[in-house]
């Protein structure tokens, strides 16, 4: 958010909190905010105890997906 001039109001903030005023600063269309809600759905599956942990497709994805990310948005 930093980079792109986009202020962010709490002081331990959530993806939420972070994507949601990158997309309305125009920063990312909807499907890449989209996809990054995804993303942090997965990494709640990975860090949050569950019944059932992320598929191995799952866990590829999460760190393929953060990785274009970062190399298109950053």
């Amino acid at each position: 958010a930093y980079n792109h001039k986009v202020t962010i109001k709490k002081k331990n903030p959530t993806i939420a909190d972070i994507n949601d005023p990158l997309k309305n600063a125009n920063v990312y269309d909807t499907p890449t905010w989209r996809k990054i809600q995804f993303l942090a759905d997965v990494r709640n599956i990975c860090s949050h105890k569950k019944d059932k942990g992320p598929s191995k497709e799952q866990v590829e994805e999460l760190i393929d997906g953060v990785n274009l990310i970062i190399k298109t948005i950053y």
